[in-house]
């Protein structure tokens, strides 16, 4: 089984793969649209051609932020560096939303200054080129962006996808232009600049809300949380808080076990819980599980109850006139609903020593019946 090293470097190189198809696509298109723009008469073509030059800079961001996101945890960063894809996602986001109020003030210049200028044929086809070529590195960078689950790699395909639709914006204005129609490009780019705005929101907002810790979808959540409730061991969960950290979900969780386990019992538990998360969910990387005896929210709380050395201290005091005291093995306490339970354990050979060991135990009880945080005390033979 391959391990997260070498799942974050193969994670880099296809990301880095796919940003640089589609930065070498971009910078051809650039270059081409720029070219025959000028030839053709078509500012709209040419300021399309700008903008493929801006998603340059946005290709170098992706693979800026992949190789810095799929780094190995270190001392400033103990969880890694995942969350730098989303944070440039958000960047990404909002770059499409510049994007599209860009393309709505071009549109309103052309609207309000009537120099309008008839392209010639040749430009629609580099339009239509675009279009095409932006359409189908959206589809390829979508495929590698829901398999890796890259929210960078997810806001660069809708970039390609915003580029595609501003290059149909051109299309249609060049076509409206050169059919009689000369404002029909510049109410298009209105349109689709707004839905290009409303991507870019949609990509800023959801990166933004993992960046605060939103929890995982609903949904999932009670899936978990089932499949949580169907492991032996568990009697219930009553605290699960998740989070997103780039591709990867971390989730905190506090279930119950029997009051009586011994702590290594319920670490085991808490093992398994963690496992079968990580095998039935892949998008869960960590789980950190508390062991409750009880509902710490539902029962009073222990907080306030004194550790293990000054609770044999207060016992050795009450105890010292026991002249049996001095044969107890061990001690075992139990921190439920605000009180203390307590279990010594005596060896059985003092029992042919001893009338009746229900009154050893009597007297236990009675010696103790001032310390008040005590609820029960039990005398066990080994």
């Amino acid at each position: 089984m391959p391990d997260e090293k070498d799942i974050g470097e193969e994670r880099y190189k296809i990301t880095t793969r796919v940003t640089i198809i589609g930065a070498v696509v971009n910078f051809v298109l650039a270059v081409f649209k720029i070219i025959i723009g000028t030839i053709g008469h078509s500012h709209a073509l040419i300021v399309d051609g700008i903008h493929s030059f801006s998603d340059l800079l946005s290709d170098a961001l992706v693979v800026f932020a992949a190789k810095k996101g799929n780094e190995e945890p270190d001392e400033d960063h103990p969880y890694g560096h995942a969350r730098i894809e989303t944070a440039f996602a958000a960047v990404l986001g909002g770059i499409l939303i510049a994007v599209g109020i860009g393309i709505v003030i071009d549109a309103l210049e052309k609207l309000t200054s009537g120099n309008i200028v008839t392209p010639e044929s040749m430009t629609i086809w580099v339009a239509l080129l675009s279009v095409l070529s932006k359409e189908i590195l959206y589809r390829y960078t979508l495929i590698y962006a829901n398999r890796l689950n890259s929210p960078i790699l997810k806001a660069n395909a809708w970039h390609h996808r915003s580029d595609a639709i501003s290059s149909i914006v051109v299309l249609v204005g060049i076509a409206g232009s050169m059919s009689g129609v000369p404002y029909l490009d510049a109410a298009a780019a209105v349109i689709v600049s707004m839905m290009i705005a409303k991507i870019g929101w949609s990509i800023a907002k959801e990166s933004i809300e993992q960046l605060v810790d939103k929890g995982l979808d609903p949904e999932q959540v009670k899936s978990i949380t089932q499949h949580i409730s169907e492991i032996p061991g568990v009697s219930q969960m009553h605290m699960l808080r998740s989070r997103q950290m780039g591709a990867d979900a971390l989730l905190d969780v506090h279930i119950e076990v029997a009051p009586q386990l011994s702590v290594s019992e319920g670490h085991r538990i808490s093992d398994e819980v963690s496992k079968e998360l990580t095998e039935e969910f892949p998008d869960i990387a960590q789980v950190l599980v508390h062991i409750d005896p009880e509902n710490d929210e539902a029962n009073s709380s222990c907080s306030h109850l004194p550790l293990r050395k000054e609770v044999l201290t207060d016992l050795d005091q009450h105890w010292k006139e026991v002249e049996y005291s001095k044969f107890i093995e061990e001690v075992t306490l139990h921190y439920l609903d605000g009180k203390v339970s307590v279990q010594i354990i005596m060896p059985l050979s003092i029992l042919s020593t001893i009338d009746d060991p229900a009154i050893l135990a009597k007297k236990f009880n009675t010696l103790i019946k001032n310390l008040d945080y005590i609820y029960s005390l039990e005398v066990l033979y080994r």
